[in-house]
């Protein structure tokens, strides 16, 4: 039969290589040296008899496609082979050309199905080792509601090992699960899990996703509550049935902090700036207002959203002054560096004078994404700097003339005691006078030494108090 075979199916029928062995010993053998897609043996054959050649292949893990052959129709042995792992049992016949047509389709069958389940396998494993390695923690349960998906993450988040789980049902019940909390997280995983469907005819993935946020306290050992971000989506069949559903979880508490801790840096920047007495603004690349805080309504003759998107070019102002404000914030952005300029110009509050100062602000690539600036009413400011400048300049010229006054009343103090030497006085009178008039001149020296501690008083003022030499771009126009 083995040479019959061997035309049949490598010549007439083609398809196969057949490798050919005349004892059930020799083709154990062979098995353990070669592989074979599909080994066809005889019922009765010298050695191992083909029952007990599929025995010791099955025992020994070895599922190649197996088919048995005999020349008597027994029922006894077909129920035999097929308990022993054989994959079909074919009775020979008269007609060769039958026999071997009916051979060659059963082990395509056989060969191919076990392709297919190798295949389902290996994709079976790959699935498995990507879930095992995703960075969430991942489930994944069938439609009899088993669990048969089960990654080291999850096993981290619940303290459940996968061997506790996979292939059965569970209830996530607190005591089975570390955290109470944890417990109700995976609940509402398996809750979302039954609620997500696949839409027949609509291919789209994220139209069958369902995502949530979770909020829960970790356990006693964790400071604050956590979040989670859940996702889930159907598993579904070439039908669009849905066959299960795959949920992950995400934790993703450091990203709310974040969030939260930025919402309310946000809240607090705003509060601050708000209610800020000075004029804060900020601008874009092209110079247009993005924000502007309510201390400028009372120096500008429109409402302040009117500044919003517009430079002030586009604004009611004199083309000289919107110009030179425009460049201001222009240099700002064109040298990376601080500006500051006093600006002088005409308000519903009358001429104002304000210090205006204009920070560039930077993405996270060094580059200037917009323009702060901070304006600061020094109106009042200017004007006591200005009366201060005039009295220091007043005192100034006081003390000159003190000087001057001081000599001249000195240097007749001398006339007249020049004159009283000369003259025909008595002893007495002329000591009275005499000391009439030294009385005179230590006053004049008590002045001179106040008139030097005043200019030292002048001099600290003026270290310490004068205003700089400093000109306002003034716009009256």
């Amino acid at each position: 039969m083995g040479d019959i075979a061997r035309i049949f199916l490598e010549e007439r029928l083609g398809g196969f290589v057949v490798t050919l062995v005349t004892d059930g010993d020799t083709a154990l053998d062979c098995t353990r040296s070669h592989n074979f897609e599909a080994i066809v043996a005889d019922y009765e054959m010298p050695g191992l008899d083909g029952l007990q050649l599929l025995r010791t292949l099955r025992d020994a893990g070895d599922d190649t496609p197996f088919l048995v052959c005999t020349g008597k129709s027994r029922h006894e042995v077909v129920i035999e082979a097929l308990n022993a792992g054989a994959d079909f049992y074919l009775q020979k016949g008269e007609d060769p050309l039958i026999l071997f047509t009916e051979m060659k389709q059963m082990l395509v069958q056989a060969v191919t199905r076990r392709r297919t389940e190798k295949a389902l396998a290996k994709s079976r494993n790959l699935l498995e080792e990507i879930i095992d390695f995703l960075p969430d923690a991942t489930l994944a349960v069938d439609s009899s509601q088993h669990i048969i998906a089960w990654n080291r993450i999850m096993e981290d988040l619940t303290g459940v090992p996968s061997d506790r789980v996979l292939f059965r049902r569970q209830d996530f019940s607190e005591n089975k699960i570390r955290h109470p909390e944890i417990a109700s997280l995976i609940e509402r995983v398996m809750i979302l899990g039954e609620k997500a469907n696949g839409t027949p005819g609509n291919p789209d993935i994220e139209s069958r996703i369902i995502t949530e946020e979770f909020r829960g306290h970790a356990g006693e050992d964790e400071a604050g509550d956590h979040y989670y971000r859940i996702m889930v989506s159907p598993i579904l069949d070439s039908d669009m049935s849905k066959v299960g559903f795959i949920g992950s979880v995400r934790d993703i508490t450091i990203q709310k902090r974040s969030e939260y801790a930025l919402i309310e840096s946000r809240e607090n920047f705003r509060a601050l700036v708000e209610n800020n007495t000075d004029i804060v603004m900020r601008f874009d690349a092209n110079g247009r207002h993005l924000y502007v805080n309510p201390a400028v309504a009372p120096y500008i003759p429109f409402p302040p959203e009117y500044l919003i998107g517009r430079t002030y070019k586009e604004l009611p102002y004199s083309s000289r002054m919107a110009t030179d404000w425009d460049n201001l914030i222009q240099d700002a952005i064109n040298t990376g560096k601080p500006q500051e300029a006093d600006i002088s110009f005409k308000t519903p509050k009358g001429i104002v004078t304000l210090n205006w100062r204009l920070f560039p602000e930077f993405d996270m690539e060094g580059r200037i994404r917009s323009v702060l600036s901070i304006s600061r009413d020094i109106t009042y400011q200017r004007e006591f700097e200005q009366e201060k400048q005039a009295l220091l300049e007043q005192i100034q010229r006081n003390l000159g003339e003190f000087a001057i006054l001081n000599d001249g009343i000195r240097n007749p103090l001398a006339v007249i005691t020049g004159w009283l030497s000369m003259m025909d006085l008595q002893e007495k009178e002329r000591s009275t006078l005499m000391h009439q008039i030294k009385q005179i001149d230590e006053m004049i020296t008590k002045l001179d030494r106040r008139w030097v501690e005043s200019e030292k008083v002048l001099g600290f003022l003026r270290r310490h108090y004068s205003i700089q030499a400093c000109n306002p771009r003034e716009y009256h126009d």
